[in-house]
This record gives structure tokens, C-alpha cells and sequence, in this order.
């Protein structure tokens, strides 16, 4: 491990390979004392850069609880890595799955590009969610209803870092958190003749993007436009050749456990 500083002065933290295939893989733990177990719904946020994509499967995050050294004392909840210039993610039956992007392409990341991941872990539900932004821009690229984890724990001592690639860490915080209201993300400026697609996501007491419970989501168009419309259950608005003009307020209800929540938001229609 060695840091390493950008232009602007930004200092970060690069996991190097020493080309020995398998072998002699760098590890960054972040170690939580057994006194301290976190529990509840915790939140891992960082920003990651990849230099070096021609291996294969490598630069494994993993979320895990470990009673001992050996692999069979321990619990993986979550895991999220790389295969060559796709990102994957593990299911519930340990397999991994090649991400997609918000177009349902197969997400493909840039060598040198910085990311920012956000994986959230519901411990007493079971669940985890996934979100990846530009995080130069913060355009979000990718997004995940909370899906069932890899191994069941309620709470959790040891986050992995591992690389046998050239694999950059920055901005790492680990901290229980949970939703103060929903959020909805999306453009606010709808053109003549598009799709767009819009999200719901929560937003926690310090402000940060968060998930919401697992629930059934229902959009609509509290606003009607001619020639505008949304799918209530993809949340995919599409604006024809010749819309109606104006502000249009797209709202969103999802039925959860723990009641309805809701969110508004307003767009804005253009010939």
C-alpha cells in the first residue's frame, strides 16, 4: 500500500500488484473491535480508480464478519469487484453478476477514472443495495433495489479491501446510518421525443444518499401533459414528438414494511 497525490493536493491510497498472479494480493482492512460490532443498516462509502484492467476477476470489496482466521469462520455478507472492465456483484447464491448500466448495457469502467460506490447493508433484514456515481460529476451510472445478501449476520467486524491489480481507495467511511426522507434523482429538463428515467432513493440525517426499504414503487404524473406519460412501474417517462410545454410535478409512493413513503419532484417539458 502506498499513498499518492493528485494535482490538486488530494492524497490516496494505492493497493499495488507485485505480478505474481494469485499470489502476494495487497489487503486494506477496515477492522471494527468485537466490542463494536456494527449492526443494524450500515453504509460503506468510497471512491475507487482502477489503473490496471487487463485481469480477470480482481479487486474484490468484501463485507464480512469473522470469528477466527480461516475462511470457514467466516461470514461474507457482501462483496462487489471487477472482471476486466466490468464491475460484478455477488447474489444471494454466491454467484457473481456482470453489472449493467442505467440503459441496461453491461457497465464499463475507465482505467484512471474515479467512482463512487455506495453499499448499504441492512443486517437485521438481510438486504444490500448498490449505487455507483461519477464522482467528478455525481451523474449516477448505476443503481440497486435492496436484493438478499450473500451469507446471513446481523452484524459485521472486518471490511476487505483486496487487489492484485493497481486498485485506489479514497474517502472511506464505514458508519451506520439509516433514511430521514426519500429523494427522487433524474433530469429536471425533459426534451421533445425522449425516455427518461427517474429513482428513488433516501436521504439520511447528514444529507447523504442513502436506500429505503425494500417496497413496491408506483409513479405518476401529478401534472398531465399532453403527449407526456410515465410507466407507474418503471418510473420511465416518455415525452413525444410534440409535448405540452411547461413544469410537470412527478410524483412517487412505495409501500414498505415500515409505511408509505413518498417524494415529489418537478420537471420541466420542452418542444
Amino acid at each position: 500500500m502506498q499513498i499518492e497525490s493528485e494535482r490538486n493536493g488530494n492524497k490516496y491510497i494505492r493497493l499495488s500488484y507485485n505480478g505474481r498472479n494469485n499470489r502476494g494480493r495487497n489487503y486494506y482492512d477496515v477492522k471494527i473491535a468485537n466490542a463494536a460490532w456494527l449492526s443494524g443498516v450500515l453504509q460503506v462509502d468510497y471512491d475507487l480508480m482502477y489503473s490496471d484492467l487487463s485481469t480477470g476477476k480482481d479487486g474484490d470489496i468484501q463485507i464480512k464478519r469473522r470469528t477466527g482466521p480461516g475462511s470457514s469462520e467466516t461470514t461474507m455478507v457482501s462483496r462487489f469487484g471487477r472482471t476486466y472492465n466490468n464491475l460484478r456483484w455477488y447474489e444471494e447464491n454466491g454467484n457473481d453478476n456482470r453489472i449493467k448500466d442505467l440503459n441496461d448495457q453491461l457497465f464499463t469502467i475507465e482505467a484512471e477514472h474515479w467512482y463512487s460506490i455506495k453499499i448499504i447493508i441492512d443486517l437485521d433484514k438481510c438486504m444490500h443495495s448498490l449505487y455507483i456515481f461519477d464522482r467528478d460529476t455525481q451523474e449516477l451510472l448505476y443503481y440497486m433495489e435492496p436484493e438478499a445478501t450473500i451469507g446471513s449476520s446481523n452484524n459485521i467486524n472486518m471490511i476487505t479491501f483486496s487487489s492484485g491489480t493497481d486498485m485506489c481507495l479514497d474517502n472511506v467511511r464505514v458508519y451506520n446510518t439509516d433514511y430521514e426522507s426519500a429523494c427522487i434523482i433524474g433530469s429536471p429538463y425533459l426534451e421533445s421525443a425522449t425516455k427518461n428515467k427517474f429513482f428513488m432513493m433516501g436521504l439520511n440525517q447528514d444529507g447523504r444518499i442513502t436506500a429505503l426499504p425494500a417496497g413496491e414503487t408506483t409513479w405518476n404524473l401529478e401534472t398531465p401533459r399532453e403527449n407526456v406519460s410515465v410507466d407507474s412501474e418503471t418510473a420511465r417517462v416518455i415525452v413525444g414528438s410534440s409535448p405540452e410545454p411547461g413544469p410537470a410535478v412527478l410524483s412517487v409512493s412505495k409501500e414498505t414494511d415500515e409505511g408509505t413513503i413518498t417524494a415529489k419532484y418537478i420537471i420541466n417539458i420542452s418542444k
